[in-house]
């Protein structure tokens, strides 16, 4: 065998397919709500540049384990020394009979002395009478094996789950692929390195590329939110004056041009980002896109919380000293909006914010030919990063089998609120391709950091969830 091989097994319904898809993240594996979905074993290997690392087999569910478990056992497979033997021996005795059409997907498989991976759901009462059977046939192959715990609806019988297969199984964990994690994926890898000595080399390497693989989009993910920020801070807009038109028009006109121009950028860096992870945008991931629109007060909210915006605007509005500048690792939000006073513009940022309050614009003079955008706030810069941050985190996350929400925490702690505001503060001061490679080194370096930090913490919920 030229690299490991693991066979899925287990009751129907209980999260075979899922995990198939989760651990390949193969879109292919067919998963649906009922049992007997999948009705013959199919083989997904797993490959990286075109190599396969590792396979797993997506099998049906048992039907007749009690009557094969009989016939085998009579044959003397629990005895044998040679228990594959044995099991050969009825797969060609049973082929094609109609009694144990799913038991011979199961196993054909297995003969060729693959790992067995048996997945259960412990959110459903452990029972000798029903699982025992099925359970002793996996054990009498005398194969490694794992049994992976899947609490579909709950972990209220984890424990009588674990104690019942203690003494049939190599390694016992938890995984439900509903709800689960790019680590946590790892996790599982790292297990299965030790069911086999042989294949511990091998997985060990499946987990390095895959961290390496995605250390590196982090590190192009970062980049590219980084220019998305340049792009738009480094943007020259303005509009023609109108002498049929009043200065609140012409306003209203280059506030529009900033939104569209910041949300047709999201929408390509969301895209471009989406490419790096070597994911396809679904249907559920393209309607996100709407989120982009960072000028819609819904979406304003999402990526950045009323109590930040207060103290980025007061910060960007020279309202901290010295003083304050030294002692902001320190302090708590409280003492720090505290000590700022929530003065003037500020306090109004805790009543919410227009668009008008993300851009400045020159002064209206009808002699003047245009009149044109200033200078964009840093809260837009934040709002930027919050929210392709949170795309980052739902693709570093995403499997096949869970696609739905991510949760990550956008707010930042006081210092580091303090130097992405000075920071885009500085830019925005500095426009048009004036920006310093300190300036835009400190920039990548900072999403970067947040980029790291956002997987360590990320939550992965899928409400509704249930087994395949």
């Amino acid at each position: 065998m030229s690299h490991p091989v693991f066979v899925v097994t287990g009751a129907p319904n209980k999260g075979k397919s899922t995990f198939v898809k989760a651990m390949t993240n193969d879109a292919a594996v067919v998963v649906g709500p009922y049992a007997r979905t999948t009705t013959s074993a199919v083989c997904y290997p797993f490959k990286i540049d075109g190599e396969t690392l590792f396979t797993l087999w997506d099998t049906p569910g048992f039907e007749n384990a009690a009557e094969m478990h009989e016939i085998v056992t009579g044959w003397g497979m629990r005895e044998s020394d040679h228990p594959m033997e044995v099991l050969r021996r009825f797969l060609q005795t049973y082929d094609g009979h109609e009694d144990f059409i799913y038991e011979l997907e199961i196993f054909k498989p297995i003969a060729d002395y693959a790992c067995i991976v048996y997945v259960a759901d412990c959110s459903r009462k452990f029972s000798e009478s029903e699982y025992l059977r099925e359970i002793e046939l996996i054990r009498l192959t005398r194969l490694p094996r794992i049994a992976i715990l899947n609490p579909i609806d709950g972990d209220r019988y984890l424990e009588s789950w674990r104690s019942g297969l203690t003494d049939y199984f190599n390694n016992i964990k938890v995984f439900n692929p509903h709800n689960t994690s790019f680590d946590e994926k790892l996790r599982i890898l790292g297990a299965f390195s030790h069911l086999n000595d042989e294949w511990e080399g091998p997985l060990n390497r499946v987990v390095e590329a895959l961290r390496t693989r995605r250390e590196k989009t982090l590190e192009e993910s970062a980049r590219v939110i980084r220019r998305t920020i340049l792009m738009i801070y480094d943007k020259k807009f303005e509009v023609a004056y109108d002498g049929t038109r009043d200065e609140g028009e012409h306003r209203e006109e280059l506030i529009g041009q900033v939104r569209e121009f910041v949300r047709r950028n999201l929408d390509d860096a969301q895209k471009e980002i989406t490419r790096r992870f070597e994911l396809s945008v679904n249907v559920a991931f393209e309607q996100e896109i709407a989120d982009n629109d960072l000028f819609d007060a819904m979406v304003r909210k999402k990526n950045l919380s009323v109590h930040q915006r207060a103290v980025v605007n007061a910060m960007v509005g020279g309202g901290i000293g010295a003083a304050l500048d030294a002692a902001a690792g320190g302090l708590t939000f409280g003492v720090f909006t505290a000590t700022l006073g929530l003065g003037g513009g500020a306090a109004a940022y805790l009543k919410g914010i227009s668009p008008m309050d993300l851009v400045k614009i020159g002064g209206f003079n009808p002699n003047e030919e245009k009149i044109e955008v200033e200078s964009l706030h840093a809260e837009l810069g934040i709002l930027i990063i919050n929210r392709l941050r949170q795309v980052v985190a739902v693709l570093y996350n995403r499997t096949a089998a869970n696609t739905e929400e991510v949760t990550i925490r956008k707010d930042l702690d006081p210092t580091d609120l303090l130097k992405i505001s000075r920071l885009l503060g500085n830019m925005a001061s500095s426009r048009r391709h004036r920006y310093s490679e300190k300036h835009k080194k400190e920039l990548l370096d900072f999403i970067h950091d947040k980029l790291k930090e956002d997987q360590k913490s990320a939550h992965v919920t899928v409400p509704g969830s249930g087994s395949i």
